[in-house]
């Protein structure tokens, strides 16, 4: 390859990684004469301000109607209804309001109560209730990684497909030691054969350069372990390309389209210089184990274990993770060690929320399978403590915390049902909900809703606003009234691109497939 068609390639399509730069370090030393390495340095410096990315999922499939889908029905469960069996409406045995499931309010958010532990939060939150996700635990757990766009499930991959952090962290993580931490696990769920979805198909870890690839979380002391693993490392294999980019060091430290390059070198040179010494800010033995952290976090000991759960008969299978409130320590660590920019945090347990509940099964119970203690110990508790943490920690010299330049997403695969027939009343439904958090986030907002009657989200237009064919309460499209065809009911391909959207990738220059639109209404 000839030198200019070499560096056209750098600058156009990659940049050289974090770790490529501290492979060839080791080998053979760091390169460049003072007055390059300023350049270098002064390059980082002026690079765009940092951007974080987290992903908060609750895999299984949420009661929506008692979380962001809020609507207030009588819960035929406590016994005495009249209505036929297939028009019944069975809630979890919460105290009602005038004999409702109560709605209760908080600024400009109507929430249920499994989102009561989370108000807090809600002037940093923007909701969406309009929202489906889909009905298939794994084809949708897939959708909110990658998109939705024509795919096959169990097709291989393309090199033009990217997970949302996989996007997220080709664009940004070039400088960083390990950009993407997942602890999500796509076929754990028991749902698929994994003899059905060899490497390449399904979930692929290894989608966009290599520093964007998927490095699962596993539990502390597996993070540590691979950390020391990566520090001891001796190559990657890209030195012959690295020599070019060196042979001309200066002229393309200051090119722009070597821009990610040049960052990631500076980092290396920094991370060399820690890891050559005794001196490592990222020293793998003292990650995790800050008394005060976990304290704060409230780490038990069984929290970083993990769990396995048999589904269907099938073998057990397990995430392979610990609980959520360790995954939100450990990101917290990473994020502000300079580690890592880009978490799928995810509930350990497999099929949380599945429970597929009979009529008789409900009745029995006086109420659906009520979700509350597990989102608190999920998501409510350890959310509040990282957020806090986030807000609390200035990053580097800025004057602005973490949490100004971090962007969180919640989620579910999909919602359950309140009725149906008799063996099952709590099945997988499309009617779901997503919110927000971060810098740029429109907080203390809301946008869209469940009809009374429909039961299924009400179409918002593109500023956010129900579109007006609908009943604004009943959520019934109007007599002689007709969908705005712009207006939408949000899904996974919408949130995809609203992250990357709220985390200062536009549309234009997202990566992957996706064909979903940013919800421009939800950023400030």
């Amino acid at each position: 390859m000839k030198r200019r068609d070499f560096l056209a390639a750098v600058g156009g399509s990659y940049a050289i990684g974090m770790l490529d730069w501290l492979s060839f370090f080791r080998r053979n030393g760091v390169p460049g004469t003072a007055k390059s390495l300023g350049i270098a340095e002064a390059a980082a410096q002026a690079a765009t301000q940092p951007h974080f990315l987290i992903y908060w999922f609750q895999e299984g499939g949420w009661d929506g109607y008692s979380m962001f889908n809020p609507v207030a029905t009588r819960n035929d469960a406590l016994g005495g209804a009249t209505a036929p069996p297939l028009q019944q409406i069975y809630r979890p045995n919460v105290p009602l309001t005038n004999g409702l499931y109560p709605v209760a309010t908080q600024g400009n958010i109507k929430y249920g109560h499994l989102a009561g532990a989370g108000t807090t939060l809600f002037n940093d939150m923007a909701v969406v209730s309009s929202h489906h996700g889909g009905t298939f635990h794994s084809g949708s757990r897939l959708q909110y990684h990658m998109g939705l766009y024509s795919m096959a499930f169990s097709g291989k991959r393309g090199p033009d497909e990217r997970s949302v952090m996989q996007a997220f962290c080709e664009q940004y993580g070039s400088a960083y030691f390990m950009p993407h931490i997942s602890w999500h696990n796509w076929l754990a769920d028991g749902e698929l054969s994994p003899s059905d979805y060899p490497e390449g198909t399904g979930y692929y870890e290894k989608l966009g350069p290599s520093y964007a690839n998927t490095i699962y979380g596993n539990t502390p002391t597996v993070m540590r372990q691979r950390i020391q693993q990566i520090a001891a490392s001796s190559g990657s294999g890209r030195d012959a390309e690295i020599h070019k980019f060196v042979d001309n060091l200066h002229s393309n430290f200051l090119k722009d389209k070597n821009g990610p390059s040049v960052q990631a070198f500076a980092a290396a040179v920094q991370a060399h210089k820690t890891l050559v010494t005794s001196g490592a800010t990222l020293d793998p033995a003292k990650l995790f184990t800050d008394a005060t952290l976990r304290t704060e976090f409230n780490v038990q000991a069984a929290d970083e274990a993990t769990t396995s759960t048999s589904v269907n008969n099938n073998p057990a299978r397990s995430k392979n993770s610990p609980n959520t409130n360790v995954q939100a320590l450990m990101a917290y660590e990473l994020m502000t060690k300079g580690a890592s920019i880009g978490f799928w945090i995810e509930s350990r347990q497999v099929r949380g929320f599945d429970t597929h509940r009979s009529r008789a099964g409900v009745l029995s119970n006086k109420g659906q399978t009520d979700q509350k203690s597990n989102m608190d110990a999920n998501l409510w508790t350890p959310l509040k403590a990282l957020v806090n943490r986030l807000k609390n920690t200035q990053y580097a010299s800025s004057g602005k915390s973490f949490f100004d330049y971090t962007t969180i997403v919640l989620a579910s695969e999909m919602g359950r049902s309140v009725s149906g027939g008799d063996d099952d009343v709590c099945q997988h439904w499309n009617p779901s909900s997503v919110a927000f958090l971060g810098g740029t986030v429109k907080g203390g907002t809301q946008f869209g809703k469940i009809g009374t009657t429909t039961l299924d989200a009400i179409p918002v237009l593109p500023d956010g606003t129900l579109d007006p064919a609908y009943d604004a309460d009943t959520g019934v499209l109007k007599s002689g009234s007709t969908k705005n065809p712009n207006s939408l009911v949000t899904d996974a391909g919408n949130v995809y691109a609203t992250a990357l959207d709220l985390s200062g990738i536009s549309k234009a220059n997202q990566k992957g497939k996706n064909n979903g639109t940013p919800l421009a209404f939800v950023k400030k």
